[in-house]
Parts: structure tokens; C-alpha cells; sequence
């Protein structure tokens, strides 16, 4: 072993700069995990998330009645960037939509006829719950 082995690589000057950087990177992510944890700001997201899949429900289903719209080709999530936070359920999908055409009559016809059994079977299930 050489002189040079047992040398310290770091200053203690430089390890007490590198401790105190790492104390404020801690405490930073510590701050935005308690902001991201607030049960206010998680029902927000909540609801925000809520909101976007009901509504790309409802484009859906427009689309389907309507004939012509657009239609859900492919969705997949988007991997957050290096060194981020990220909480469960707050994964960000893309979805990719595609137009098309007018749909034929026979899908008209039977789109309408399942919706009416199933408002029946709301209907039916509703009334039988009350009593």
C-alpha cells in the first residue's frame, strides 16, 4: 500500500458541502411528497382524473351513436421523467383517436336496443330495491 491509498479522497470541508446538499435534497422531496399527500390536493387529482375519463367516455360513446367522431385506437402510459415523484394513480396515459365513418343502421339498431334493456334492467332492479 502506498501513502496515496490511505489518503482521504474528500476534504471533511467537502464532505460536510455534500451532506448538507443531500439534507436539502431530502428535504425538498420531503416537502413536495407532503404537498402531493394532502388529502385535499388528492381529491383534487381525483376528480380531475375523474372528469377526463368521463369525459372521453362520453366522446366515446357520442361517436358511437352519432356515427363519424372519433374512436380510441390505442392508449398507453407515458413513463414519468428521470428523478421525478410519483405517487400511485398518477400515471399519465396517451390515447391516440382515429375518425371514421358513418356507422350502418344494423349497429344503430342494436346499440339502441341494448341501451333500452339495460335502462330497463335499472329501472327493474331500482323498483325491486325500494320494496
Amino acid at each position: 500500500m502506498t501513502g496515496r491509498d490511505t489518503e482521504p479522497r474528500q476534504t471533511p470541508a467537502e464532505i460536510e458541502a455534500e451532506i448538507n446538499r443531500e439534507q436539502r435534497l431530502l428535504a425538498e422531496t420531503l416537502e413536495q411528497l407532503s404537498v402531493r399527500a394532502r388529502p385535499s390536493n388528492i381529491a383534487r387529482r381525483q376528480m380531475e382524473r375523474a372528469r377526463e375519463r368521463g369525459a372521453r367516455i362520453v366522446d366515446e360513446a357520442r361517436a358511437l351513436v352519432v356515427g363519424g367522431g372519433a374512436v380510441r385506437v390505442q392508449s398507453h402510459l407515458v413513463e414519468p421523467p428521470e428523478g421525478s415523484i410519483v405517487l400511485k394513480g398518477d400515471d399519465e396515459v396517451v390515447t391516440t383517436y382515429q375518425t371514421r365513418g358513418q356507422l350502418p343502421p344494423e349497429a344503430l339498431i342494436l346499440a339502441a336496443g341494448v341501451g333500452v334493456v339495460i335502462a330497463v334492467g335499472v329501472v327493474a332492479w331500482a323498483v325491486r330495491r325500494r320494496r
